[in-house]
């Protein structure tokens, strides 16, 4: 099987599969939480908004990067494609935008878990005020290459003489950056690679702090410290996902870029890798969130229905 072909099967697979499980996700978050994750579920109603558009994304892009000295192409096979190279780069700006949001969605919920059992009680004004606050740098993300001028017919004529073996007839027109040592370029860079290094970092950190913190609460039963341990693991997943999804494409850049080296042959792979998080998350919330995991099992193994039930009764009364 060709490469294009396993790409096609696969990118049809992730927008088909991707967003079955999404919407899961969010019948569970609606008809699943118990009252004390209440204020939890805006986090995560949140996440899951962000990370279907993701995956709407990633799908409409379907695409691949190709670095040359001064320019960088996106070359781009999904639905996009048949619009022009003037959509295909607005979507790949509003791509990089919204898996910055993921990931701060994700680093939100950690911080959320910490100031409650620091603050014991957080409005919901505060929470809708601290999730709107996410979408500040992923707006800048996206807005700031607006401000460069688009030329793809540089970047099409630098891409052919650097790389004349890549066969680039099959993405044209392509778009891309015609200047990656221009300011806008440079700063959307910057701003994306810090929060793919250190949302992560910060998230790893907090929890730290919140499986201390929840070793120490006086008023917890043991019980709920067990849930909330698990709970909080589920987050350290999501928070890894990032750190091992993210971090391989910049760093690849900016080793290539430093180096002098060709890193052609990984952009496939470093592409996808991006793609990981918004897919695999739902899974990590039907295993680690107890309530959604007994509904999981009670549609797997009817037959344990009448158990089940009476031990989900038994753990939310013990909350």
């Amino acid at each position: 099987m060709s490469q294009s072909m396993a790409l096609y099967f696969y990118y049809n697979f992730y927008i088909i599969v991707g967003l079955f499980f999404q919407f899961v996700l969010l019948y569970l978050i609606y008809n699943k939480s118990p009252a004390s994750l209440k204020k939890l579920t805006y986090y995560m109603y949140n996440t899951s908004f962000l990370q279907i558009n993701g995956i709407i994304c990633t799908y409409f892009l379907q695409h691949r990067i190709l670095q040359s000295s001064t320019t960088l192409a996106i070359l781009a096979t999904g639905p996009c494609y048949s619009l022009g190279p003037n959509v295909c780069f607005c979507a790949y700006h509003i791509f990089l935008g919204i898996s910055l949001c993921i990931g701060l969605s994700i680093s939100n919920t950690v911080a959320y878990r910490y100031l409650v059992l620091v603050q014991n009680e957080m409005t919901r004004t505060m929470i809708f005020l601290r999730i709107s606050y996410i979408y500040i740098p992923s707006l800048i993300a996206i807005v700031i290459p607006f401000t460069s001028q688009w030329n793809f017919e540089i970047v099409e004529n630098v891409s052919k003489e650097e790389h004349p073996n890549y066969p680039l007839e099959d993405y044209q027109p392509f778009s891309g950056f015609s200047n990656i040592n221009s300011i806008q370029f440079t700063s959307a860079t910057v701003l994306l690679s810090i929060g793919a290094y250190f949302i992560p970092l910060c998230s790893a950190l907090l929890t730290i702090k919140i499986v201390k913190l929840i070793n120490a609460h006086k008023s917890m039963s043991a019980k709920t410290k067990k849930q909330s341990k698990l709970l909080v693991k589920g987050l350290a997943v999501q928070t890894l996902l990032p750190l091992i999804c993210y971090i391989p494409l910049p760093t690849a850049y900016i080793i290539a870029q430093l180096g002098n080296i060709d890193l052609t042959d990984l952009t496939t792979s470093l592409t996808l890798l991006l793609s990981f998080p918004s897919f695999i998350d739902p899974f990590i919330s039907f295993y680690f969130v107890v309530p959604y995991r007994k509904a999981i099992v009670l549609i797997l193994i009817p037959a344990k229905k009448k158990t089940i039930n009476v031990k989900i009764a038994s753990q939310l009364s013990g909350n």
